[in-house]
């Protein structure tokens, strides 16, 4: 189990850093540098960049970090950790969700992509892959 932990966390820690590094550069203005030669601002400047007023890039950092801080809580606190990968499953589920969605709206309506948006929710889907795991280790 503990490998998944170890996974685990490296995988919300790189997300963090990913969708850090999007917050980082809308908030100084920068422009994205897409190393696929796309228009990531095509899609983090588009109508879907935000859910009520909170932009996605945002929402991400509170997810990865949520995701960390809980399963470093669930590791520290055993006696609750059933419960926190619980808590953590489902947010995972909403977190996949969303990145099906927000992929979807990227090539069907977009019709570009930004990579550090894919990357992110690439690492979300592999969050919910290691959650499902950790779920059935904890419940047995």
């Amino acid at each position: 189990m503990t490998i998944y932990v170890a996974t685990f966390l490296g995988l919300a820690i790189l997300g963090l850093a990913d969708t850090g590094y999007l917050a980082f550069r809308h908030t100084r203005k920068k422009p994205l540098v897409c190393p696929l030669d796309h228009d990531c601002s095509k899609v983090t400047e588009s109508k879907w960049s935000s859910v009520l007023g909170i932009r996605n890039e945002y929402l991400g950092v509170l997810y990865y970090a949520g995701m960390v801080i809980g399963m470093a809580a669930a590791f520290i606190l055993t006696a609750w950790q059933p419960l926190l990968i619980l808590l953590m499953f489902f947010s995972a589920s909403i977190g996949v969700l969303y990145s099906l969605f927000l992929v979807a709206v990227q090539f069907v309506l977009i019709k570009d992509y930004c990579f550090y948006c894919l990357v992110s929710a690439g690492i979300t889907f592999l969050l919910f892959l290691n959650i499902i795991t950790l779920l059935g280790a904890v419940t047995k």
